[in-house]
């Protein structure tokens, strides 16, 4: 038999050897993009998490994750021009992310199914969740029964009363609603009614608004103070709206104070 030639034998291990060192750096690279992205999701399996459905930039649907029930509300929005950017200021509506759906995507399509769909078109469909955050959500979906899935069809522009009861009833985060920590907001900027903005964001999430006001002066910066322990409800409103929350040592009206200042004249939050 024919023994290969030293030189070739040589040039074997060599490619071996550097197909294995692709091998582990492109693993590497991908245990690293796994850690980023499991970082950088959203989803909290304990607490309640809101997507929003888009279509053109348009909302077609706000889907609610209920894990403590567990239960799944879809809102599904009869309007045919409610820009996904509006929601929050003009419906108080603050969703935890958006999914925008292929043109070919029916209105009405299952939760699960849209969540499978939304893995399938990671590539294609914008979105501001991770495909961890899908996938997870896939998962719940399919866990919940068709008794605790509930759709509704509302119209936000209609400015019908009963349409602020159903969102209310539906966007409730109810580790909020069981704190049920009070809320004093000050308006401290010198846009009319901003205060009433953040507090219809803030109801429509189940938390307990006590007091809305104005201060006499402006004030540069927003802040949130608290007294007593820390909670969720703290941490939720940090992230909502981006301000590191500080403790006080003596009680105000509400256990929580929202001060807005100047820097919140452009959000898109409330």
């Amino acid at each position: 038999m024919k023994k290969a030639a030293p030189t070739e034998s040589k040039s074997l291990k060599t490619f071996y050897l550097y197909l294995l060192i692709v091998i582990i750096l492109v693993g590497i690279s991908l245990i690293i993009k796994g850690i980023f992205i499991i970082q950088q999701s959203k989803f909290d399996a304990s607490h309640d998490f809101t997507i929003a459905i888009t279509k053109h930039e348009k909302v077609k649907e706000i889907i609610a994750f209920h894990p403590q029930v567990p239960a799944i509300s879809v809102l599904a929005i009869k309007d045919n021009n409610v820009p996904y950017s509006a929601l929050a200021k003009d419906y108080g509506i603050t969703p935890d992310g958006y999914i925008q759906v292929g043109d070919n995507t029916p209105v009405g399509t299952d939760v699960t199914a849209l969540m499978w769909l939304s893995v399938v078109h990671t590539a294609s469909w914008q979105c501001n969740v991770t495909i961890f955050d899908k996938a997870r959500l896939l998962l719940f979906s399919k866990s919940v029964t068709t008794n605790n899935k509930s759709i509704e069809n509302i119209s936000l522009v209609s400015q019908d009363p009963s349409v602020e009861t159903t969102l209310t009833n539906a966007l409730t985060n109810q580790s909020i609603a069981d704190e049920n920590i009070s809320i004093q907001i000050i308006n401290a900027t010198d846009i009319t009614g901003f205060g009433q903005r953040l507090s219809r964001v803030l109801t429509n999430m189940g938390a307990n608004i006590v007091e809305v006001s104005t201060a006499q002066n402006t004030q540069a910066k927003s802040t949130i103070q608290y007294y007593g322990e820390n909670s969720y409800t703290i941490s939720r409103l940090q992230k909502l709206l981006g301000i590191k929350a500080a403790e006080i040592s003596k009680q105000p009206i509400a256990d929580i104070v929202i001060t807005i200042g100047n820097d919140k004249h452009y959000t898109t939050e409330f």
